[in-house]
């Protein structure tokens, strides 16, 4: 695939990322799902579950795990084979 094919599909998976991002974190409509993530991001105990419901609080978090999420998809990343594990 050529550079500026892959500019055109990052700009092109960008677009609908930012824009589900921007309505979870900033529209009205999901706002009392937000303030419920947003008071168990500040009260959980577990450092993780804070983590997953601050996701659902931040327009840059959200938008970032989404994309990388994507890209990871998209480019078909399979996980390499450790040496210590059984074949």
């Amino acid at each position: 695939m050529r550079a500026t094919d892959e500019l055109f599909f990052l700009f092109i998976l960008a677009f609908p990322i930012a824009t589900i991002a921007w309505t979870i974190t900033h529209e009205e409509i999901l706002r009392e799902a937000r303030d419920w993530c947003k008071g168990k991001s500040e009260t959980c105990r577990s450092v993780a579950q804070r983590k997953f419901f601050y996701l659902f609080t931040c327009e840059f978090c959200f938008s970032f795990y989404g994309s990388e999420r994507e890209f990871v998809k998209g480019c078909h990343f399979t996980r390499l084979s450790c040496c210590c594990e059984p074949r």
